[in-house]
């Protein structure tokens, strides 16, 4: 995509040499790109789909937050070769979550705020070895080791990448990551819902696989 808006920029300066003051005039042109060694398919188990099964009314808390047992897919990245690249999530019901941090699971039929989903990746191995994960809030220009690497949460507003053990904050050229995506979901406080008939929950989220 890169290489293709450069092309398009060069057709426009190449228009712009017709012109009949054109030589009296320069300008210098850079033409950058990146090629890849090899494509990533992610995979996730369970086709995607994280159920939270049923789940009764008075099983919930009145006036506080009711956190439910995890549910876990395995998830994999297998590249052609070795790659660098860094996770980023995607809301897919945006404004519906109780933490702005986290993914919404949808409204009630009284547009009620159901409750929020935390992603995190855990028991990471890349090309064999223990992943340690590395994080970025400015779009791959820095990194830090991530604060718990035990949980490496998929956030919305941050890339999460993956190194094999050592000092090295930035992500690692990777073919293989083998791990389990955990998500843990939240539910508002009944005393904040409507709850007259059943309340379908209705999450979604996206997980980008981003090359660096």
């Amino acid at each position: 995509m890169k290489f293709t808006k450069t092309l398009i920029a060069l057709a426009i300066a190449s228009s712009a040499a017709i012109a009949p003051t054109a030589f009296a005039q320069s300008a210098d042109l850079s033409v950058t790109g990146r090629i890849f060694p090899g494509a990533c398919v992610v995979e996730l188990g369970n086709g995607g789909n994280a159920d939270l099964g049923d789940i009764r009314l008075d099983t919930l808390q009145v006036d506080i937050n009711t956190v439910l047992d995890d549910v876990d897919l395995p998830m994999s990245v297998t590249c052609d070769s070795a790659v660098r690249f860094a996770f980023q999530g995607v809301d897919n019901t945006p404004d519906t979550a109780i933490n702005a941090l986290q993914y919404g699971l949808g409204l009630t039929s009284a547009d009620e705020k159901i409750g929020s989903a935390r992603l995190g990746l855990v028991d990471v191995t890349v090309d064999g070895e223990e992943g340690q994960p590395r994080t970025s809030d400015d779009g791959g220009v820095n990194w830090v080791i991530h604060a718990y690497p035990e949980y490496a949460h998929i956030g919305k507003d941050h890339l999460l990448g993956f190194s094999a053990a050592g000092p090295n904050a930035s992500p690692a050229a990777i073919e293989n990551l083998q791990g389990t995506l955990k998500i843990r979901a939240t539910i508002a406080p009944t005393s904040a819902l409507t709850v007259t008939d059943e309340v379908l929950i209705n999450g979604s989220a996206t997980i980008n696989l981003f090359y660096l």
